[in-house]
């Protein structure tokens, strides 16, 4: 397995990939899926591979995407508190975007803009144009890891959190037989939008796992009930978790997010060893008041 030259790495991604060490990274550029010369730009992912990896083993695949205004190197946060040795992980990096920044102040009782700005992310807009884009670096990214790594092409789960759950439902809606289950952390129900629907029989044998959190935010949007009924309807096997932030706690957030994890990790590797298994038997209750779920 090749090293990566951390001479040429700027400082700041080596920093970034020595908080995981267990993991490579690598840059490339477009896999032979688009035609010759139609793409020049370089396509940004990340590769990491499992600790001690076995070259005889088909291991499952992850395929993380980003929230909105991360890049891919959010699979070195988030991997290691799923597993270390249990996958190979592959990140795109997001579509180009913008947002606006907003700096307030109080004038006279008053809250007043002070400041704005739009600021260029990646994120994972959900245009047409870009859930085909974003399909493309999927299926590019899952080719890429295939080349590098051996493994079980029926065992590759897309994830997700914020923007990039939203995201990864969509892909994996649009493509159910390509994927052995789809995570959404945090993340809003695909709305206004019949197309990923229009294989409704084959989304009956993909498991979905939602996160939610007792008091939706900016970051933890709400579910959207009505859109839950519809995949009720159409007879999606989708669990719902609900994980409840420590609002005292200094660390509550990172609490919160270690526990999604560690349940994500549980989830897949049930699903990876046992795919007939019954959805409401993949995950342990809490007896606690950190994560209560439901069977749609």
């Amino acid at each position: 397995m090749s090293k990566v030259n951390t001479s040429v790495i700027p400082p700041r991604a080596c920093r970034e990939t020595a908080t995981s060490d267990a993991f490579e990274q690598t840059f490339e550029r477009l896999s032979s899926r688009y035609p010759s010369g139609s793409r020049t730009s370089t396509f940004p992912h990340i590769v990491a591979s499992p600790v001690h990896y076995e070259r005889d083993f088909a291991y499952p695949l992850l395929v993380w995407l980003h929230d909105s205004g991360k890049t891919e190197s959010e699979v070195f946060e988030v991997m290691p508190k799923i597993s270390t040795r249990n996958y190979v992980a592959v990140a795109p990096r997001g579509l180009s975007s913008q947002k606006k920044r907003v700096v307030r102040s109080a004038v006279n009782g008053k809250i007043v803009d002070e400041k704005c700005w739009i600021e260029p992310i990646y994120d994972w807009p959900e245009t047409d144009e870009a859930v085909s884009e974003a399909e493309n670096l999927v299926f590019d990214s899952i080719a890429e890891a295939q080349n590098k790594y051996r493994l079980n092409s029926r065992r590759v789960f897309i994830l997700g959190r914020g923007s990039g759950g939203a995201m990864a439902l969509r892909v994996a809606m649009r493509n159910p037989r390509e994927f052995a289950g789809v995570v959404c952390i945090d993340g809003a129900l695909p709305t206004g939008d019949s197309a990923p629907f229009r294989n409704w029989r084959h989304l009956r044998d993909l498991p979905l796992l939602l996160t939610t959190s007792d008091v939706p935010s900016a970051s933890v949007p709400k579910l959207d009930k009505d859109a839950l009924r519809l995949y009720h309807t159409a007879g999606l096997t989708v669990l719902v978790r609900q994980y409840n932030e420590e609002r005292r706690s200094p660390g509550g957030r990172q609490d919160r997010m270690d526990a999604i994890l560690a349940d994500v990790n549980r989830w897949i590797m049930e699903r990876a060893t046992n795919p007939q298994a019954p959805v409401s038997e993949l995950l342990p209750r809490r007896s606690t008041n950190d994560a209560r779920q439901s069977e749609v």
